[in-house]
């Protein structure tokens, strides 16, 4: 009897979790906190580009919030130990890095999320052009290989989910997804401007990330 209610608590348990290999609370924190914080100072005028100098503040720029079914996507997807993209033509955007060391799955986030970001320090971002407030998603910014920093930075971009694949060869393989899709082609990845211009009533007051 007591076997049969152990197995019936671990039935349930399943039933209750979608899928058993999710990333834990922890590393969805950090999920969270690292592409806010991002997205945060870029609104602020703190980040620099190649060049050294600062990019322009962003006038709008959403607060980005965990969404559980692009985490079972990205799990799903991450599991199968393929490094490349999982879909090209889906509706979603994705970006994913693996390497050898296991980390626990807040630390594997916060480096990931940190080397993708780091991609405008190395390679740096054009834009906007003279008269424009737009930084432009085209060819010449395309060609520079920012692409994981234009996602993290796109300013329509709210939802984002990721996981953990524990690989033969790449102990830690990250994936994340988002919604909307960023890298659209010659749309903006953000619009310069003073934060909050465009959504003064839906404002983080401290992040000054956009609620909507």
């Amino acid at each position: 009897m007591f076997i049969s209610l152990l197995a019936i608590l671990a039935l349930f348990a399943i039933m209750n979790n979608e899928f058993t290999n999710a990333i834990d609370q922890a590393g969805r924190d950090a999920v969270v906190y690292w592409h806010n914080y991002f997205r945060a100072e870029l609104v602020a005028g703190r980040v620099k580009n190649k060049t050294g100098e600062f990019l322009p503040k962003a006038k709008h720029m959403k607060k980005m919030e965990f969404s559980l079914e692009l985490e079972k996507q990205a799990q799903a997807w991450a599991d199968k130990c393929t490094y490349s993209h999982s879909n090209p033509y889906g509706n979603y955007g994705e970006n994913f890095y693996a390497y050898a060391r296991m980390d626990n799955d807040s630390a594997a986030i916060e480096y990931v999320v940190k080397g993708w970001w780091s991609e405008l320090i190395y390679r740096g971002a054009l834009g906007p052009y003279p008269g424009q407030d737009c930084v432009a998603f085209d060819a010449p910014q395309n060609n520079r290989g920012i692409g994981h920093w234009t996602q993290l930075a796109w300013w329509d971009t709210n939802l984002v989910g990721c996981g953990i694949g524990r690989c033969p060869k790449y102990k830690s393989y990250v994936v994340c997804q988002y919604k909307p899709p960023g890298n659209v082609y010659t749309a903006c990845v953000y619009r310069a401007g003073e934060p909050c211009a465009s959504c003064k009533d839906k404002c983080d007051s401290k992040t000054k990330l956009c609620l909507d």
